[in-house]
């Protein structure tokens, strides 16, 4: 039944593939011909990528993906013919690089079996991977017997000073060796369960540490006797005394005729009236129209004939005069 149904699905996959080509040809009828101009080519490739979903095998595009599939491809599985070669046998470097069903090495892997326990005794361990005797040697056998009826190393079951020191400073891996005699150290390399280096441990907020209201209290104390208390009322009183101070030497200076920096404050606490309360305040000024040139010189000569003198020393009246008839040009003065 698998193979019927994977045959129907074949041949359904190649009709589905013939009516998309006569759907491209009926849609490019008579345009493939003209070779010569891009535009049709453009065209009839945006055809094909449209019915079928995909570039046209032959445009640039689709084989530039081609490639770089490939490409990265090659590239990934050098690199893990690399790693397993480093890593694995010699005997089994040329497998690795052939057969894709083989077991890889993963870096990752490595470095969490790599990674040191410190919570087990590395001399135990060593201990139990030596249980293999067919390796030994009369010397290897002669060692074992002696430990084996010798003491126990380990008998205590206090922790070296020196492996927590280790810890402590990050020192401690699989090439360190214990300042106490190395593996012959009657202490334990390993920490019990459940121990967390201080380290390790999350630095918290110790309870005993003052407040800001108790740190102030406490520099309060500290003061001289005989100051005044710190209230809102004094503050403000204390403020308000050295802003006065402040525009006091500032007109002092301006009295003087040295230049004083203001400040915007500044300037509308010596004058107000140059700032405007509100920004509809330029609405409410009215512009005058311009006046007529002829009516403001005769309202001047007006003015400068109305306070002159006339020669015998009496006051000009406007009444007795005409104001038109007068020539200004030949009163004396």
């Amino acid at each position: 039944m698998a193979g019927g149904n994977t045959k129907q699905d074949r041949a359904q996959q190649k009709a589905l593939e013939k009516q998309k080509q006569k759907l491209v040809e009926d849609k490019t009828f008579g345009l493939k011909n003209k070779n010569k101009s891009k535009s049709v080519q453009k065209f009839i490739k945006s055809i094909q990528q449209q019915v079928t979903g995909k570039p046209p095998a032959s445009s640039d595009k689709f084989i530039a993906e081609q490639n770089k599939a490939k490409s990265e491809k090659q590239k990934l599985s050098q690199q893990q013919a690399l790693l397993a070669s480093l890593f694995k046998g010699t005997e089994n470097i040329k497998q690795v690089a052939i057969d894709p069903n083989k077991r890889l090495y993963d870096p990752k892997q490595s470095r969490e079996d790599q990674k040191i326990d410190i919570y087990a005794d590395p001399r135990e361990n060593r201990s139990r991977n030596d249980a293999d005797m067919s390796s030994w040697d009369l010397n290897t056998l002669e060692d074992v017997v002696k430990q084996k009826h010798g003491a126990d190393a380990c008998t205590t079951d206090i922790i070296c000073k020196h492996f927590l020191a280790a810890l402590e400073d990050k020192n401690y891996g699989w090439f360190w060796v214990c300042p106490n005699g190395g593996d012959k150290c009657k202490y334990r390399h390993c920490l019990p369960p459940g121990f967390v280096l201080k380290s390790d441990v999350p630095k918290e907020v110790e309870e005993d540490e003052e407040t800001l209201e108790e740190r102030i209290e406490r520099q309060r104390a500290e003061l001289p006797p005989g100051g005044e208390m710190v209230t809102a009322e004094s503050l403000a009183r204390w403020r308000a005394s050295r802003e006065e101070s402040r525009l006091e030497q500032i007109k002092d200076s301006m009295s003087k005729g040295g230049q004083v920096a203001l400040t915007g404050k500044d300037l509308f606490t010596f004058n107000p009236n140059l700032f405007m309360d509100d920004d509809s305040a330029a609405v409410d000024i009215d512009y005058e129209d311009e006046e007529d040139l002829d009516e403001i010189i005769r309202q001047n000569e007006r003015s400068l004939t109305t306070g002159n003198v006339l020669p015998n020393g009496s006051q000009y009246n406007a009444e007795d005069d005409e104001l038109d008839s007068v020539d200004i040009s030949k009163l004396q003065i």
